[in-house]
């Protein structure tokens, strides 16, 4: 399933949130840590900042301590260019949480081609969270089967293996 490169960046894309979240969980139980978890997906922009699907406001830009939505690590709500309002976490709230929102060299395909993922499939990536979907970023090391396996048990699909 999950793309396997010299980085070791497996990635997932889920058409349930639900799914993704229980997919997270599973990849912590398996070892995974913050740090090597990331997800992004669509959020809501509301006056005053970014609301997650439970309804919890986070200012643009700025990270929430814990979970939001059910998800791991800090969060926070983004607004990035060309994708308009997301809800980032783990790994890519740090990559694409920084001073330079959306600035980080094209935003979520800048971010994901800088941890190893080929360009065509980030832009694929990119386009699947336009259309609603949550991505699920794993560093696997040397791990990459196991994060695979994992995502692909939750219902995970991507650039390789698209519905």
């Amino acid at each position: 399933m999950a793309m396997k490169n010299p980085s070791s960046t497996v990635v997932g894309v889920f058409a349930d949130r639900a799914q993704a979240e229980q997919a997270v969980q599973a990849l912590e139980r398996a070892g995974f840590t913050d740090q090597q978890i990331g997800f992004i997906r669509p959020g809501e922009k509301t006056p005053g900042g970014m609301k997650t699907d439970t309804g919890t406001k986070v200012a643009a830009g700025v990270g929430s301590g814990g979970v939001v939505g059910g998800l791991v690590g800090a969060a926070a709500a983004l607004v990035i260019p060309g994708l308009g309002p997301a809800i980032a976490g783990g790994i890519l709230a740090a990559t694409l949480g920084g001073a330079a929102i959306g600035a980080v060299a094209g935003g979520l395909i800048g971010a994901l081609t800088n941890m190893g993922v080929p360009e065509e499939h980030a832009r694929y990536y990119e386009s699947e969270l336009k259309a609603g979907r949550t991505l699920v970023i794993v560093k696997a090391d040397h791990r990459q089967e196991d994060a695979s396996n994992i995502l692909r048990q939750y219902g995970a699909y991507d650039a390789t293996t698209r519905p």
